[in-house]
């Protein structure tokens, strides 16, 4: 669902930042994407995070998309709700690489 999504502007750009800061040293990679970054998915019409796990020669990629209701929430709350989808994706990528699941 499409919102004007620039009136979270500030709010985004903060995790931009945020996120970009916490890639150091991680196994994966996390980008919070606008439609005014040039590796913007289309199909997505919303702000939304980009999470990479890297294994070997393969990329797993997962797109969680900034709605409104997220964007409404303190960016402590935002940061958390997001590194929690990011444990999700690695518990998921590692269970199916590592556990046979």
């Amino acid at each position: 669902m499409k919102y004007d999504w620039t009136k979270y502007k500030t709010k985004i750009l903060k995790l931009k930042e945020i996120f970009k800061n916490k890639n150091e040293g991680m196994d994966v990679e996390v980008a919070v994407i606008t439609p005014e970054d040039p590796d913007f998915d289309p199909e997505m019409q919303i702000p939304y995070v980009r999470i990479r796990f890297y294994i070997e020669k393969h990329v797993r990629e997962r797109k969680i998309e900034l709605f409104e209701h997220y964007m409404q929430k303190d960016i402590d709350e935002i940061v958390k709700l997001i590194e929690f989808f990011i444990q999700e994706f690695e518990s998921e990528i590692e269970s199916s690489e590592y556990g046979g699941g």
